[in-house]
């Protein structure tokens, strides 16, 4: 198993992270995640940032960012937070646990060796290439597995590969979505918090289809009446939290996510 270091910020990140869950990165750094599941540790940067190692984990998979071309989920499991943050000039003799010139990217394999001395600086036990019992790394356990499936050693499944797929969808006007953003502003319908600051100068959001495309659903679900604008971590919560059934009401619908009761005004004043 590789070991990784992943620059995240913890606050006002520039990308769709959500920190010991999900790593949005652009797709030059795909080469990093070929060995996956991959131990981590997380680096907060000095610009912006306290110059700190402060958690641990795995990546578990990765996948295309399909709304921003150019950029990649990472999917994290068996996170933990430093109990001390390991500042980047503590290691003992030689003051910075890196090499300067290795810093500017934002992914980078690190050794064994550091990868162990970062976390132990960190107090953390963190038992990332050893399964409980058998002692045998997750890819070596899983490929362990994978030789008792049928047609075994066709492909090595850890490694990224490019495929072309031709699939059928449903249009989305970018009409519709932009004169929802337009006349909602850029701040969640959720939780209120404004998107992140684009390099061109707009604030950036998402659009959520009320009523999920892939359940074949009138034509009219496209309308205004049927779309949210939502940040990046309120549209995953959307699709993956336990959310109820949409019940509408007078300015638009209210829906259950969670044990939250929420309105979402959809219907514009006149």
């Amino acid at each position: 198993m590789s070991n990784l270091v992943l620059n995240q910020y913890r606050k006002g990140s520039g990308y769709k992270d959500v920190v010991g869950r999900l790593y949005h990165f652009p797709v030059r750094y795909l080469n990093a995640f070929a060995e996956l599941p991959s131990a981590f540790v997380y680096y907060e940067p000095r610009e912006g940032g306290e110059q700190i190692y402060f958690g641990a984990g795995k990546v578990l998979s990765v996948y295309e960012d399909t709304e921003d071309v150019g950029h990649a989920y990472a999917e994290i499991g068996n996170y933990e937070q430093f109990h001390v943050p390991v500042d980047f000039y503590s290691k003992p003799g030689s003051g910075t646990w890196e090499n300067a010139k290795t810093m500017r990217n934002s992914v980078r394999r690190i050794s064994n060796d550091l990868f162990e001395s970062i976390l132990a600086a960190g107090g953390v036990v963190y038992s990332n290439r050893s399964a409980p019992e058998a002692h045998e790394s997750v890819t070596e356990s899983l490929q362990r597995e994978l030789r008792s499936f049928p047609e075994p050693g066709k492909r090595n499944p850890f490694v990224l590969r490019k495929i072309r797929r031709i699939l059928e969808s449903y249009e989305r006007p970018s009409a519709v979505t932009n004169w929802v953003k337009k006349k909602r502003g850029d701040s969640c319908q959720i939780c209120g918090v404004r998107g992140f600051l684009k390099r061109d100068g707009t604030r950036y959001s998402e659009v959520h289809h009320l009523f999920h495309l892939v359940n074949d659903p009138p034509a009219e679900c496209l309308s205004p009446e049927y779309l949210v604008v939502l940040c990046a971590n309120c549209h995953r919560r959307m699709h993956y939290a336990d959310v109820g059934t949409l019940v509408g009401v007078s300015k638009g619908w209210k829906v259950r996510v969670d044990a939250d009761e929420i309105l979402l005004v959809t219907r514009e004043a006149a």
